[in-house]
């Protein structure tokens, strides 16, 4: 159902071409990806702009009739009405560039997001990304999974999608499964290779999708040799792959998840993945979790990224507590000396955002994109406001649990009444619908905070738990501060 106001979303060149193919031949593997989010926005009733400068992008293409194609096609979308230009500020900080060149172009995309032309921006490109991040603009550029996430999150037109994750030896996996045909292509002996993992009985997880086919999957291994300087007890992620038909359901953050809970319970001091430069937004996946190029190639070319599990107190202490919880984590936060919350929150959204952490697993498992996630958001209509990066947040789950069920980070909040606005700073990781936020919106200013999951407890701790040891005086009604005496008491508590 259409909404009084809507979202505006821009998309680049690398967006357009692959959607507007000039034949068979130029179908690429994104194209259905594409053509099914460009539906989705219009079903969703929010609308799509193509940029005017954008036209130069598709001027360069050296096939002339192709060219001429697509600059007719390019008038079907809607052009971005006077985009702003890109002032003498934005190319300072951009830099400077040649008029018609393609970063003139991206340029121009960057300046119409900054002046809130529109409320995202469509690509692939890394490239952008990172300029857009000078500008703190990152969350609102989105790939094409991740604006079918968001579209998903934020509107009713999602199909139902595969159950979780399954653990299992390698043994057990089909080697037709489809979505081992780009491993084949980027690895002249991937199947002697995957044999190799199934006489090893080597550790995998799985995430299914229909006719029982592969949508996710991560083979890892304990590594003997330490090849790339790893110390201590080292983890490689050998193969990790999420089917392109299930981008937008963040099974990539849920297999993540698994594996650091994997390397947590069984002491890894380190894990490494070896990835190919021209998967962008798998290298990009990784990074946003702490893993980091050491600087070392395989012989094939890979980059090399290691993350740290464990850490020594100068590294402690050199961190901030989101970077620390970024680069250590999830399960890895500072508590000691930080400010910290208590957030509660009702089951419908609990149960919803933390998935994991219901007695009995729903059947229907993994069909929430923001709880595979473990960079979540939540809104409410509290009038603090000093909450602030790298805090802490204990979820209290009301009524039923009664009771602290998880620990997070904070990694930002917004204040506004405007639901376009709300929703533009959290659609990437949302639990609430568009509906929902213009309702929160109507009673007021709401508090928006993005948060990166750390850990579910083992035991919640009960509300007689926290009244006897002065956490809280009585049940939580909106976010409430913990007393920095009690946080020892709290650290204990959460690691039992």
């Amino acid at each position: 159902m259409k909404t009084h106001e809507q979202l505006k979303f821009l998309i680049d060149t690398n967006i357009f071409i692959p959607v507007e193919p000039g034949g068979l031949s130029d179908i690429k593997e994104s194209t259905p990806s594409i053509a099914k989010l460009t539906s989705s926005i219009s079903e969703a009733g929010q609308q799509l702009f193509v940029h005017p400068a954008s036209r130069e992008d598709i001027r360069r293409d050296p096939d002339n009739n192709r060219c001429k194609l697509r600059e007719l096609l390019f008038e079907k979308y809607a052009h971005l009405p006077q985009p702003p230009p890109i002032t003498s500020k934005l190319a300072a900080i951009l830099g400077d560039v040649e008029k018609g060149s393609n970063d003139w172009v991206d340029h121009n995309l960057i300046a119409a997001l900054k002046a809130d032309a529109v409320d995202f921006l469509l690509t692939e490109d890394r490239e952008i990304r990172k300029k857009a991040a000078r500008l703190s603009l990152q969350d609102r550029i989105l790939t094409i999974a991740e604006a079918t996430s968001t579209i998903r999150d934020l509107f009713d037109i999602a199909p139902i999608p595969p159950p979780a994750v399954r653990y299992i030896k390698a043994h057990l996996l089909n080697k037709n499964d489809p979505i081992f045909n780009s491993f084949r292509e980027d690895y002249p002996n991937f199947d002697t290779w995957l044999r190799r993992c199934k006489l090893g009985h080597r550790s995998a997880w799985i995430i299914k999708g229909k006719n029982s086919l592969l949508a996710a999957i991560c083979i890892v291994k304990q590594e003997e040799l330490n090849e790339y300087n790893l110390m201590g007890k080292v983890l490689k992620i050998c193969s990790f792959k999420v089917s392109e038909e299930y981008n937008g359901f963040r099974f990539g953050e849920l297999l993540l998840k698994t594996v650091f809970d994997y390397c947590v319970s069984n002491k890894y001091n380190q894990m490494y993945v070896t990835v190919f430069s021209k998967y962008g937004n798998l290298v990009s996946l990784f990074e946003d979790f702490g893993f980091n190029d050491i600087g070392q190639k395989t012989n094939l070319g890979e980059i090399v990224l290691a993350k740290p599990i464990s850490f020594t107190e100068e590294e402690y202490n050199s961190l901030s507590p989101l970077d620390f919880n970024i680069r250590y984590g999830p399960f890895a936060v500072k508590l000691i000396d930080v400010p910290s919350f208590v957030v509660p929150i009702k089951p419908k959204y609990h149960r919803l955002l933390f998935p994991e952490a219901e007695k009995q697993l729903d059947l229907l498992a993994g069909n929430n994109p923001f709880g595979n996630s473990i960079r979540k958001a939540y809104l409410s209509n509290t009038p603090i406001r000093t909450l602030k990066p790298g805090n802490n947040l204990f979820f209290y789950r009301s009524e039923d649990v009664k009771g602290i069920t998880s620990l997070s980070v904070v990694e930002g909040t917004l204040v506004s009444s405007s639901p376009v606005e709300i929703a533009r700073y959290v659609g990437k990781r949302t639990v609430y619908r568009f509906s929902e936020i213009e309702g929160l919106c109507r009673r007021g200013e709401v508090l928006a905070i993005l948060f990166r999951e750390s850990r579910i407890l083992k035991k919640p701790i009960s509300i007689k738990e926290l009244k006897a040891n002065k956490i809280l005086s009585g049940i939580p009604q909106s976010i409430t501060t913990i007393s920095q005496n009690t946080l020892k008491w709290m650290e204990r508590r959460i690691n039992q």
